[in-house]
C-alpha cells in the first residue's frame, strides 16, 4: 500500500509518501519520498501503528528490494512527482526522527546513508539487526527520547557501530544526558596451524559500550573508564567524554567530576579549538559556570572565533567576558 502523510516541521508543512506493508504486529515501512533531508515518521498513518523499518528502506534505490508491487511503486512515484518530493534514501538523507511505536530497524535499513548525521528513537526500539547502519559514515549522534536512568534499546545501536558517537538523552524535549563513545577497531589474528582466530579490539570505545545494566546505561563504570583511555584515546575523545559528563551530570560522584574538570583544564587551549570550530557556544558557557575557564582562556577562544569567521560565537564570547570580569570584580570586594 501506499499512503500519504503530513507533518509541520520548523513551521512549514512537509508532504510524505510511505511504500507501506501491514503486518500482524503493525505497519511495516519499506520506502519513503518527502520534501526535506530531516525525515519524520508519524507514530500512526492512514490508521495503523508504524512498528518496523524494513530492509534497505533508506538505501541508494539500486539497492532497494522493498517493493509490495509494481503499481504501488508506480503510485508513489507519481506522487513524488506531483508533489515535489525526493527519494528519501543515500546521500539525501541527514537526520531521521522515528516514532515512539517503532520496535525494529531491519538489516541494511540504512545502507549508504553517508550524510546521516542523527537518528532519533524512542525507548520501545529495542531490536537492530546486523548492519543496519552500514556504510553510515557521517552518523555522529543518537538521540534517545528517554531519561538516561531508563532502560532503552541503545546498547543495541552502539554495537552496531564502531565509530566515535554521541548518545543523548531528551526528556521533554530537553538533554539530560549525553555519553560519548570512542572508536575502535577489531582485526582477527589466526593462531596456530588449527585455523583459530583471535579477536583483537583496539580502543576503550569497545569497553564502554557494554556498560548498561538490563538497557540503562551505567554511568559509574563509564566514568571508570577514563582512567584507562587517556593511555589510549585523543584529546579530543577524551574531552568529549568529560564534557558530556560535565553537562549533564546524571549520577557523576564527585571523584569523577574532579578528574574530568582537570583534565579539561590541562588541556584547555587543544579542547577550545574543536569546541570553536563546532561552534559550541554552550559548552563555552558551562565552561564559565564551572570555573574551567579564565579570562585568558576566553581571550583564547574570542581569538579562536575570529579567526574561523564565527560572529555570533564572538559576540556571546565578549558578552560572557564581560560577565565574568563583573563576577570578578564584585568578588574582591566580598569580604
Amino acid at each position: 500500500m501506499v499512503a500519504e502523510y503530513s507533518v509541520w516541521q520548523q513551521g512549514v508543512e512537509v508532504n510524505y509518501a510511505a511504500l507501506c506493508e501491514e503486518k500482524k504486529d503493525g505497519l511495516h515501512i519499506l520506502r519513503l519520498m518527502g520534501q526535506t533531508s530531516v525525515v519524520y515518521i508519524p507514530q500512526m498513518i492512514d490508521g495503523y501503528e508504524v512498528k518496523v523499518i524494513g530492509e534497505y528502506c533508506f538505501s541508494a534505490r539500486n539497492n532497494c528490494k522493498n517493493r509490495t508491487s509494481d503499481n504501488d511503486w508506480e503510485k508513489m512515484e507519481k506522487l513524488a512527482r506531483d508533489r515535489g518530493m525526493n527519494e528519501l534514501s543515500g546521500d539525501y538523507v541527514e537526520q531521521v526522527i522515528l516514532p515512539d511505536s517503532v520496535h525494529e530497524l531491519c538489516s541494511y535499513a540504512f545502507y549508504n546513508c553517508r550524510k546521516l548525521k542523527c537518528i532519533e528513537f524512542g525507548r520501545s526500539l529495542d531490536i537492530v539487526n546486523n548492519d543496519a547502519f552500514m556504510n553510515c559514515m557521517g552518523l555522529s549522534v543518537l538521540m534517545v527520547r528517554s531519561r538516561a536512568e531508563e532502560p532503552t534499546g541503545a546498547q543495541y545501536f552502539l554495537k552496531q557501530l564502531n565509530k566515535g558517537i554521541e548518545l543523548k538523552y531528551v526528556d521533554d524535549g530537553n538533554t539530560c544526558g549525553s555519553f560519548y563513545y570512542s572508536e575502535y577497531t577489531e582485526s582477527y589474528e589466526e593462531i596456530g596451524p588449527a585455523h583459530i582466530f583471535q579477536m583483537d579490539v583496539q580502543g576503550e570505545g569497545y569497553r564502554a559500550r557494554q556498560l548498561f545494566n538490563d538497557g540503562a546505561v551505567d554511568a559509574v563504570r563509564y566514568d571508570a573508564v577514563f582512567d584507562a583511555a587517556k593511555a589510549l584515546e585523543s584529546i579530543y575523545t577524551l574531552s568529549k567524554m568529560a564534557v558530556g559528563r560535565l553537562q549533564y551530570p546524571v549520577k557523576l560522584a564527585d571523584e569523577a567530576r574532579t578528574a574530568y574538570t582537570q583534565f579539561l583544564k590541562g588541556n584547555i587551549e587543544n579542547v577550545l579549538e574543536w569546541i570553536v570550530k563546532e561552534q559550541r557556544i554552550d559548552i563555552i558557557e558551562s565552561f564559565v559556570q564551572e570555573n574551567i575557564l579564565d579570562e585568558k582562556e576566553l581571550d583564547t577562544a574570542l581569538k579562536l572565533a575570529g579567526k574561523c569567521g564565527w560572529t555570533a560565537g564572538s559576540a556571546s564570547i565578549i558578552e560572557l567576558g564581560s560577565r565574568f570580569a563583573q563576577k570578578m570584580k564584585k568578588s574582591r570586594y566580598e569580604f
